[in-house]
């Protein structure tokens, strides 16, 4: 479905004051950047505000929201979980925005975060791991579906998991992500000694090879 022409308006009156909505959800509506952009900057706008669940899938929204949605995690304290999945448009720049945004809020307290089919290349991968190696709140993390992830981008992550005596990632998901043996390599050793996670999710993934059941 899609929102009528202006609707990204009735975003900034509420959001800018509202301090108890909770969840906002907008899953299969084309909003567009512009509606992402008035949501983000409402609530950077709100010190009040306590909405923590966003779902933005499949909302035809691109590299502008992405920067906006980057500019809302560097300093948000209320958001739990976020999910944009299905928003192929959104791409590198977005990706990479929004790990290191994450990473420079030490006060941020999501939990899970969902960017599946986003577009994502090698570099969104090196951000996450980036990110991976010191968050301590991510719980769920899905970046299934994006095909050029690849395999270097897997082993980087995993061996960021590694890295982290303190994460608490339970989830992660990388279906059908290009992953390979290297990958396959770096997950093996992960399993070997994560304490945290529980559930992980390589299916699709035709290059990985036996390394990842070793």
């Amino acid at each position: 479905g899609s929102l009528p022409t202006g609707f990204e308006g009735a975003f900034g009156p509420l959001l800018q004051k509202n301090t108890s909505l909770r969840s906002l959800t907008l899953e299969s509506n084309s909003v567009g950047d512009a509606v992402v952009v008035a949501i983000a900057d409402a609530m950077l706008q709100n010190q009040g505000t306590r909405l923590r669940n966003l779902n933005l899938n499949s909302t035809n929204i691109g590299a502008i929201a992405g920067d906006a949605l980057a500019r809302l995690l560097r300093s948000n304290c209320s958001l739990e979980a976020l999910s944009a999945h299905s928003n192929q448009q959104l791409g590198d720049s977005a990706g990479v925005d929004c790990a290191t945004a994450l990473q420079e809020n030490a006060e941020t307290r999501l939990r899970k975060l969902v960017l599946a089919v986003s577009g994502f290349g090698p570099a969104v991968g090196e951000a996450f791991a980036a990110l991976l190696r010191s968050n301590r709140s991510l719980e769920w993390l899905q970046l299934e579906n994006n095909m050029q992830l690849g395999d270097a981008a897997g082993a980087v992550l995993a061996g960021a998991l590694r890295e982290n005596a303190e994460t608490r990632l339970q989830t992660l998901t990388l279906t059908n992500c290009g992953l390979g043996p290297k990958a396959g390599e770096g997950f093996a050793a992960l399993l070997r000694s994560s304490r945290s996670l529980e559930t992980l999710y390589l299916s699709e993934n035709p290059e990985l090879g036996d390394a990842a059941g070793a």
